[in-house]
């Protein structure tokens, strides 16, 4: 709907919309002749304003052309004052001419003058809005010429008003070359109308898709189901092709399954784009305004004769259509196609996948196994075209005969032999040898070898037979204590090498285990490679056999006489001997006494007197050392060795120099909360508590010793169990003073009191006193 205008008439001219009122006030006002200016006569001057003030501006006129005169195009407008035209509105058309009719606008009036300005361009833009609101109001059409391409799409002029189409909106289908309609003329649908914005914004796929409605709806009523007609393929899909009906009014769907008879794989190997084609029509569905079309539908169904042409057993020539993992499509004739089962193909070889005999497009001879006209369903099969072999194998084999055959192939779990064509049998992994561990058939046999095998069961229904390649001979186990017997000693070769050990292989291909823990009586062997290796000769002695379990346990170390033997009569407990440190642990050092013999020095017997962390601390791997061995056990081959058992205890030693009660002189070492640490004769050490440095209860250890002090200490008390030793700084003072007043007293009693004086003084005897008043 057009709009309604509002704001001064002045506002409006600036946006360029004003209604027809508008163009009085904006083009005509109050006019003042200027100097010069003369009228013919009062009355004329008076009619001609009167004529003039009778039209109202902004008024839409016809008027005729009666005269040019420079710049100015006189307009005959049947008043009796023509209206002026500048000649600058024709420059973009053809010049005007004397005669000549058109319509104007009154834009301005001179009331002194009497003359009128008009304008034929301002007239013809405000009919080309009336024009286009009257379209837009009443959902009509307007015909705009393309001028440019812009952004987004193309700009358009109706009559002198500029308007934009959208580039998706100027055909039915995305346009990517717009420049192609410029120049051009179209019917458009106005979809979008400001006048006051001077906005207007068109479509021309509004039409189209109106129009082509109408012709689809033509089309739908004129097409039935069963008409055929012509059509040319526009589109193709995977599933199927869009055919373009009417000379391209409308498309219809042809299915690939509507395509042959036959299945059709591949579309673009039965239509192409842009063919030619006839259809034939299926359904129309005029609500959706769908078509289904048809091609195979114009020929003959090759099914319905099927029971007249095929019958079940004939033998006939296909061509491989398609292969899956579970068979071959054949056509046996266009149309109908057929199918060989992966288990129809051969009576003789073992078929993984159809890819192994067939090929797209290989003709192959096949035989009518099954027809099921209703499902549309041929079973076919290629080796039925031939006898089977197996219906011989009841005649020819027999359970425990020994028959020839050649290896034909090799699997992990066996190999199976044909012992005549088409006849194939499986030895399990099994039953290739009595000895040994076989991981593979390829250890034992190849393709390709001829062999003799013994029949261990038979099955023709399955089409199955058992084979032995072990059973040809006899099983070497069965004598395995008279050829092997426990004791003896054998020649064999090195097979396999392993974290526990290594496999011997002996006559007869029976295989044997020398444990790692078998392998010598001197040395410690870690990894067995580094003791033998794969292919070397060995002589070993029978250990164990097994015979349930088919195991035969060998030594290599008991060829030799174990050293361990006579231990006991050359090592007595006690005795200190010479060793070589070969391995130090966390828990101590391994000393070798004599190739094959070692004993260990625990980590608590490498000092009497420290505290000893890691055995690097005192010995070093190859070192010479001397040891006392503490302990035998001959039945576990352990010897119990000690480094500090070489010397005597220092709290032996000690004790019976110092014994409880006596004093020696010691070294301040530490200090403590609770006393004083005091280093001894030979190296060890006691505790002077701190009740026991002195009678000040007051006084901290650190205050009443100081590190490093040589002081006599008394020995209160020897723990050789827990190694600890009790000292007393104050007994030695105490047990001092005792001795003085011991010394006193019997002075006291060999002389008279009177020369008491002469013999102490007064300090000595206060002390003396107080000593006595103490003991008291």
């Amino acid at each position: 709907m057009a709009e309604k205008f509002e704001g001064t008439p002045e506002a409006r001219k600036k946006t360029g919309f004003l209604s027809q009122e508008d163009y009085h006030d904006v083009f005509f006002g109050d006019h003042e002749p200027e100097d010069g200016e003369t009228s013919a006569s009062m009355s004329d001057y008076i009619d001609n304003l009167e004529d003039v003030q009778a039209l109202n501006s902004g008024s839409l006129l016809k008027g005729r052309i009666i005269k040019i005169t420079g710049n100015e195009v006189y307009v005959d407008i049947s008043h009796k004052t023509e209206g002026v035209i500048p000649l600058g509105e024709y420059q973009d058309e053809e010049p005007p001419k004397v005669g000549d009719e058109c319509e104007v606008l009154v834009v301005k009036t001179d009331e002194n003058e009497g003359t009128i300005l008009l304008s034929k361009n301002k007239a013809k833009l405000i009919k080309a809005w009336d024009r286009a609101d009257e379209a837009f109001q009443n959902d009509g059409t307007i015909k705009c010429r393309i001028v440019a391409k812009v952004k987004g799409g193309l700009s358009a002029d109706f009559n002198g008003l500029k308007a934009f189409v959208p580039g998706s909106l100027m055909s039915l289908q995305q346009e990517y070359d717009l420049e192609k309609y410029i120049n051009q003329e179209f019917d458009f649908k106005i979809i979008e109308f400001n006048r006051r914005r001077r906005n207007m914004v068109l479509s021309r796929k509004a039409i189209l898709e109106k129009e082509r409605k109408a012709q689809v709806q033509d089309v739908l009523n004129r097409l039935e189901p069963g008409q055929v007609c012509e059509g040319v393929v526009k589109n193709i899909t995977d599933y199927g092709a869009f055919v373009s009906l009417e000379g391209g009014k409308i498309d219809g769907l042809l299915h690939k399954a509507d395509m042959s008879w036959a299945h059709v794989r591949d579309i673009s190997k039965v239509l192409q784009v842009g063919q030619a084609i006839e259809v034939k029509i299926l359904n129309v569905d005029r609500a959706t305004e769908k078509i289904s079309l048809g091609l195979k539908q114009l020929r003959l169904d090759p099914w319905e004769t099927i029971d007249e042409e095929f019958h079940v057993g004939d033998t006939v020539s296909g061509c491989v259509k398609n292969i899956t993992h579970f068979g071959a499509f054949v056509e046996i004739k266009e149309g109908i196609e057929g199918l060989v089962h992966i288990s129809d193909m051969s009576w003789t070889e073992r078929v993984r996948h159809p890819k192994e005999m067939l090929e797209i497009d290989q003709v192959v001879q096949v035989k009518i196994l099954n027809i099921d006209k209703d499902e549309r369903k041929v079973a076919l099969g290629m080796k039925q075209v031939h006898p089977d072999p197996w219906t011989l194998v009841r005649e020819q084999f027999h359970v425990g005969q020994t028959a020839k055959g050649v290896v034909k192939n090799l699997t992990d779990f066996g190999a199976f032999v044909e012992l005549v064509e088409g006849v194939e049998g499986l030895i399990h992994i099994s039953d290739l040898s009595w000895v040994g561990r076989v991981k593979h058939p390829s250890e034992v046999v190849k393709s390709g070898d001829s062999i003799d095998v013994k029949i261990l069961d038979m099955d023709p229904e399955n089409k199955k037979i058992s084979l032995g390649l072990k059973q040809v001979n006899p099983d070497p186990w069965e004598a395995i204590e008279d050829s092997h017997p426990v004791g003896s000693i054998l020649e064999g070769k090195v097979k396999k090498l392993t974290d526990f050990g290594a496999f011997v292989e002996l006559k007869d291909g029976i295989e044997g285990l020398i444990h790692i823990s078998d392998f010598s009586w001197t040395e410690r062997v870690e990894k067995p490679g580094d003791f033998l290796e794969i292919g070397q000769d060995v002589r070993v002695k029978v250990l164990d056999i097994n015979k349930g379990d088919r195991k035969i346990s060998l030594g290599l170390k008991q060829l030799t006489e174990e050293p361990w033997a006579t231990v006991p009569q050359r090592y007595k407990a006690g005795q200190s001997v010479t060793g070589k440190v070969t391995k130090l642990t966390a828990f101590g050092a391994f000393i070798q006494l004599e190739k094959g013999v070692e004993g260990l020095v625990h980590i608590s017997d490498f000092s009497w007197t420290e505290r000893v962390n890691h055995p690097s601390d005192y010995v070093q791997e190859g070192q010479d050392v001397e040891v006392k061995i503490l302990e035998i056990n001959r039945d576990d081959r352990k010897i119990s060795l000690g480094l500090k058992q070489v010397n005597e205890d220092p709290f032996t030693t000690f004790e019976k120099t110092y014994p409880v009660g006596s004093v020696t002189e010691g070294e301040v070492m530490s200090t403590t909360d609770f006393g004083a640490f005091v280093k001894l004769p030979g190296a060890i050490e006691g505790l002077v508590h701190s009740s026991q440095i002195t009678d000040d209860r007051n006084g901290r250890p650190e205050e009443l010793v100081t590190l490093g002090d040589k002081i006599p200490v008394k020995v209160l008390e020897i723990d050789k169990k827990e190694r600890r030793i009790r000292l007393s700084i104050k007994q030695v003072k105490t047990d001092a003073e005792r001795a003085s007043y011991q010394e006193y007293s019997r002075k006291v009693e060999s002389q008279s009191e009177s020369s008491i004086g002469d013999v102490i003084d007064e300090e000595t005897r206060a002390k003396l006193q107080a000593a006595a008043d103490k003991k008291d």
